[in-house]
């Protein structure tokens, strides 16, 4: 299947990774297009499944038959040498969850109350088994992981203050293999996966969620605008066409208006 070809072929910006170097190339251009996922754009096949191309892992993300993770295997090694640098800095990070199918990820939207703390079946990142949500000891273990996990190829898909622009709450322990080269580019800039696609919107590989199985994949926005509004802390929000809300509580924030009339979650 021609989408199963494009996650696969995101190996070829992986280097080896026994000894993580610095990338200084002030441009990259994938070889491979991404997948560009968020409240508005699915998977390109929504209910996507990498299958074989997943490996058993552990909480210490070392390769285990019996570990209770699923990661891609392009991404397993890399994943393995960040949890192993950050526990030789002092900071004990463990995988808390990783490749979900687009049923599990349905249950976990499901069961989950507050509002932009887990993605719609079809819209997320765990469905690639790329993408890892790591157990964080301590402030001092999330500014370790911003500050190297370029290193070995990820980047923090949903960081703070940003809430508008990747519609989720932050999540400095939600990290995603994107290669070094990228991941390096992107930490250079300060920037997102989500703004990289939306100045380089050539590589990134979307869907319209036409063929997702559930409702629950589909958010039109009815009468909320762009500008959105605030429902105490709740900021709602029209996102690109797909209704999206985040509990600006959840990041120690209130919701509030920007001086060009913005619901924001701002500082309280």
């Amino acid at each position: 299947m021609r989408f199963k070809i494009v996650f696969l072929g995101i190996c070829f910006v992986a280097d080896s990774f026994s000894a993580p170097l610095a990338d200084t190339t002030p441009s990259v251009v994938p070889a491979a297009r991404l997948a560009w996922v968020n409240p508005t754009r699915c998977l390109s096949v929504c209910a996507f499944d990498p299958g074989p191309a997943l490996r058993r892992v552990n909480d210490a993300a070392k390769p285990d038959p019996r570990g209770k993770h699923r990661a891609d295997a392009v991404a397993a090694p890399a994943l393995s040498e960040l949890v192993a640098a950050a526990r030789n800095a002092g900071h004990a990070l463990r995988v808390k969850s990783a490749f979900r199918s687009y049923g599990d990820q349905a249950f976990v939207f499901g069961k989950t109350k507050e509002a932009g703390r887990a993605a719609r079946p079809g819209h997320s990142e765990h469905q690639l088994g790329t993408a890892f949500d790591l157990t964080l000891p301590n402030d001092a273990a999330g500014a370790w992981l911003a500050e190297h996990a370029h290193l070995y190829g990820f980047t923090v898909s949903y960081p703070a203050k940003k809430q508008r622009l990747t519609g989720y709450r932050p999540e400095p322990w939600h990290v995603r293999f994107v290669g070094r080269q990228l991941a390096s580019e992107l930490h250079r800039r300060g920037s997102t996966l989500e703004e990289w696609f939306r100045e380089h919107p050539e590589t990134g590989e979307t869907g319209n969620c036409g063929d997702c199985p559930l409702p629950s994949s589909r958010a039109p926005c009815g009468r909320v605008t762009a500008e959105g509004n605030c429902r105490g802390n709740v900021m709602t929000w029209c996102y690109d066409g797909a209704l999206a809300a985040v509990d600006c509580a959840l990041s120690n924030e209130s919701c509030g208006r920007t001086p060009n009339g913005n619901a924001a979650c701002i500082d309280r």
